[in-house]
C-alpha cells in the first residue's frame, strides 16, 4: 500500500494496522475512528490506513456521531489527542498510544465538563 503522503510525515511506526474504530471503555459516547477515506480501492471499509489520524467523534443519541476532536501520531509531534471543551478551548494530551490518547483526553474532558457545570450551577454564569 502507497501513501500519498511522504513517510517523514506518516513515519514508518505501523500504524497502518493500528485499530480503525473502538469506544471509549467507560464513557459509551465516544468514539476512535480512523479519518476516512474516499478511495475504497486503496482503503478498505473507506479508512484511510496511510495516514496515522483518528477522529474523535460524540454521540448524544447513540446514532448519529460528530467529530469533536481528533488523535494524531506524526514522527515530529508525537501521539497528541485534542478535544473541543464547553468553552470552546482546545484540550491536548500526549501519550506513547493513540487510543490511550484518546481514553485520556476524554477522561481529562469529562472531569473538565464536570466541574465546569458545577461552577455554572454554584455560581449562575
Amino acid at each position: 500500500m502507497q501513501s500519498s503522503i511522504s513517510k517523514e510525515i506518516t513515519g514508518t511506526k505501523g500504524y497502518n494496522d493500528y485499530v480503525n474504530k473502538v469506544g471509549h471503555p467507560t464513557n459509551s459516547h465516544y468514539s476512535f475512528e480512523r479519518v476516512p477515506s474516499n478511495n475504497t480501492s486503496l482503503h478498505m471499509y473507506g479508512w484511510n490506513t496511510d495516514v496515522p489520524a483518528w477522529d474523535i467523534k460524540y454521540t448524544s443519541d447513540g446514532f448519529n456521531y460528530e467529530c469533536v476532536g481528533c488523535v494524531t501520531a506524526f514522527p515530529m509531534d508525537a501521539v497528541q489527542a485534542s478535544i473541543k471543551t464547553s468553552c470552546d478551548t482546545d484540550l491536548t494530551v500526549a501519550n506513547d498510544d493513540p487510543y490511550k490518547a484518546f481514553v485520556a483526553v476524554v477522561d481529562a474532558l469529562s472531569t473538565t465538563e464536570e466541574e465546569d457545570q458545577a461552577f455554572y450551577q454554584a455560581y449562575g454564569y
